[in-house]
């Protein structure tokens, strides 16, 4: 009983600096970005900014890697990008309306997801928006 006490006190005390440095990590890594995570092979990305300027500044990111855009829809609250790399891997980007300054936006690189290549793809996003 007092290990498990220990333990949970442990934990407790863990948990506020481990909130803190992803805290500071979010705030250095790019401005604009709310929030993101890696989950089951996509990055979800929170990206201060409207959806149209989102989708724009994702096409534009797209063409800058020089990654070929397939097949573009859209909508009023959504908009889905299928696109492919020189070396033939998919790349797939759902943007999502969250508010009129809030874009969610899911990036899928590859089949089963390649978290490195997300990241890249949405740091290069935040420059494309936030001119970083």
């Amino acid at each position: 009983m007092i290990r498990l006490r220990t333990f949970v006190l442990f934990l407790l005390f863990l948990l506020p600096v481990g909130c803190a440095g992803v805290v500071f990590f979010g705030a250095g890594a790019a401005t604009g970005v709310v929030g993101y995570k890696y989950y089951k092979g996509a990055l979800t990305v929170t990206f201060e900014a409207p959806l149209a300027q989102t989708l724009e500044a994702t096409l534009t990111t797209l063409n800058n890697q020089n990654i070929r855009v397939e097949r573009t829809d859209r909508d009023a609250t959504s908009a889905k990008i299928a696109a492919r790399r020189f070396d033939k891997k998919p790349v797939n980007i759902s943007l999502t309306y969250r508010s009129a300054k809030e874009t969610e936006v899911e990036i899928r690189v590859g089949h089963i997801g390649n978290k490195n290549e997300s990241l890249i793809l949405k740091d290069e996003i935040a420059k494309v928006l936030f001119g970083e």
